[in-house]
């Protein structure tokens, strides 16, 4: 894919500067799972941290949930860790039981997605308070902002997605998602050009999550009808006329 490093910096540069989300004394907590996203956007931080005029720190966290057999756990730990010391980006590992708790709430017909990422939200913001971080760096993406739409629309009846920066405990705290304006697609091709460690997602629940579903649905029966679905839907979510829905 041509030019493609640019255009994921210019993206990417376009998030941070437009929605303000790093700032002078910053202290940015990034979740790394292992998964192509997050990889990625620790490797466009780094390097931001290194250009940008002022100075803010980055921190790269990945919380075990319990799922990786011992030689996979340790497979995959050990190509984070490296990654991170390449990048010069301080690195952390915390262990849960978070993953079994949500398979056990299966059982319990309480949704395991919900439980899995309660806790681990939970414990990001609990770390972020200890620690003084004052802003927590998600991988969420383009495509993952319209999913979460549909989702919200057609599972809970009401218009919402996610936020590129989204205030949490009075402004104690912020979530902020550079890679917003990225789609899935131009993520995928970067960490295959880079070779990035990318570890599955060892969850045995996530291809038939609501959300690997309503991917399904997106990707396979709406998308192909017309090329310009997916930027139409992106922009009419930016572009919202509140004079033009009916009040309850």
């Amino acid at each position: 894919m041509p030019k493609l490093y640019p255009r994921l910096k210019r993206l990417i540069g376009r998030a941070i500067h437009r929605y303000e989300l790093l700032a002078e004394g910053d202290r940015v907590l990034l979740g790394l799972s292992g998964g192509e996203d997050s990889l990625v956007l620790l490797s466009f931080l780094a390097e931001w941290r290194r250009k940008t005029p002022f100075r803010w720190e980055l921190f790269a966290v990945h919380l075990d949930m319990g799922f990786d057999t011992p030689a996979d756990h340790e497979k995959k730990i050990k190509a984070l860790k490296d990654y991170c010391e390449k990048l010069a980006v301080p690195f952390e590992v915390f262990f849960t039981n978070y993953g079994q708790m949500a398979l056990e709430a299966k059982e319990k017909k309480v949704s395991p997605c919900f439980v899995c990422s309660w806790f681990r939200r939970k414990h990001l913001f609990r770390l972020a308070g200890e620690k003084k971080y004052n802003k927590i760096a998600f991988g969420h993406h383009k495509d993952d902002l319209i999913v979460t739409f549909f989702l919200n629309m057609c599972y809970h009846g009401e218009l919402a997605t996610m936020l590129p920066k989204q205030e949490m405990f009075k402004g104690e705290l912020y979530i902020i998602r550079p890679l917003i304006f990225v789609e899935k697609k131009l993520i995928s091709a970067f960490a295959k050009k880079e070779a990035l460690p990318v570890f599955k997602n060892p969850c045995p629940l996530s291809p038939y999550t609501r959300r690997a579903k309503m991917e399904k649905i997106l990707e396979e029966k709406l998308y192909p009808e017309n090329p310009k679905f997916k930027g139409n839907i992106f922009h009419a979510i930016f572009n919202c006329k509140p004079d033009y829905l009916p009040k309850l």
